[in-house]
């Protein structure tokens, strides 16, 4: 992460090193997520406004352990991930607490998200679009973000344009995604699960290398056993243009050093 964010330019790194008291150490990944959360709180008010942090969490990742301290006190459920998650939920509200009366709180907006999905007991989950359903919540303690679509698909290239959408940024970007609060925005995401795989509305495309393999309606088949594409070949073959166009500006891009707009 360290050689991570001074490749991206991020000025200030504050990982278990800097943190300084190995006595809060998990054993494995890091500083358990409540002390970490609330020395986070700390470094956030000592930063001059404006300021972007960003903070990734730990201890919700196997082994699936909670502080000795906290043993029995959150749900089971039927994983252990379950009992992580109320630990981290936890650590979350707190951290909200202590920050909540702070100059900059009502001014910021809170982007939480996951890196990836995990376990579970639910067949829809364990399909190839439940295995990349994530929880995105953006949170504006003053701003009720009432132009976000309700219904619409949201993927993780959409937080920098949105972000930058919802600050008031008027110069070009390069971004994969969308502005999820603009008015009358399109609604699709891409992404790769053993091939690209593309959403628009209601319907899944997924390409087999450079081949059309499978259409689905994901809302109304969530365990993707109907195959639409023999019913829906024009269906297809509409995605199948949008999602190799993606692909084609994101390689090219890639090979030719563009992924940022051109100097003014």
């Amino acid at each position: 992460f360290q050689a991570f964010t001074n490749l991206i330019g991020v000025k200030h790194y504050f990982g278990k090193d800097e943190y300084g008291n190995d006595a809060d150490f998990d054993g494995t990944w890091g500083i358990w997520d409540e002390p970490f959360l609330q020395f986070f709180a700390r470094k956030l008010d000592a930063f001059p406004e404006p300021f972007q942090s960003t903070l990734f969490s730990v201890s919700s990742h196997e082994p699936f352990v909670v502080p000795a301290t906290y043993k029995g006190k959150f749900p089971k459920g039927d994983h252990p991930i379950r009992e992580v998650t109320g630990y981290t939920d936890y650590a979350l509200r707190k951290f909200f607490a202590s920050i909540q009366n702070k100059p900059w709180f009502k001014r910021t907006l809170f982007v939480i998200t996951a890196d990836h999905a995990s376990l579970t007991h639910d067949p829809i989950y364990q399909t190839a679009w439940g295995n990349m359903a994530i929880p995105i919540f953006f949170y504006h303690p003053s701003d009720s973000l009432q132009f976000f679509q309700k219904g619409g698909i949201v993927q993780q290239t959409d937080i920098m344009p949105t972000v930058l959408g919802f600050l008031g940024h008027r110069e070009p970007i390069v971004g994969f995604g969308k502005n999820i609060f603009a008015k009358g925005g399109d609604n699709w995401a891409v992404n790769y699960y053993g091939g690209f795989q593309f959403f628009q509305g209601d319907y899944l495309l997924q390409l087999n290398n450079a081949s059309i393999a499978a259409l689905y309606n994901f809302k109304t088949d969530p365990l993707l056993k109907n195959n639409l594409l023999g019913a829906a070949p024009e269906k297809g073959k509409r995605m199948e243009q949008f999602l190799k166009a993606f692909i084609q500006q994101y390689h090219n891009r890639l090979i030719q050093n563009r992924l940022l707009p051109p100097a003014p």
